[in-house]
């Protein structure tokens, strides 16, 4: 018997898990500390919520064009000759 677990089951389930493994980590650290230091490597941040929020960004144009626009019919792209 093969067991299925869903994308969406899974995503939220790796979600879950992140947050409540990363709230120990989280309630040791002081605020202090976090406010003071700025380690060279700071601006990496600034780099990967960009690249999230791009990609997202295009995740949902990609939906909205091969499924929401497919489903009413609305065609986009090459015109054929």
């Amino acid at each position: 018997m093969e067991i299925s677990v869903k994308a969406g089951r899974a995503a939220l389930l790796s979600i879950v898990m992140l947050v409540l493994l990363a709230a120990p980590a989280q309630a040791a650290v002081t605020h202090g500390v976090l406010a003071t230091a700025k380690p060279w490597h700071y601006w990496i941040s600034i780099v990967l919520a960009a690249s999230f929020l791009g990609l997202l960004f295009m995740m949902i144009v990609g939906y909205i064009v091969r499924v929401v626009m497919l489903k009413y019919g609305i065609k986009v792209g090459r015109k054929s000759t």
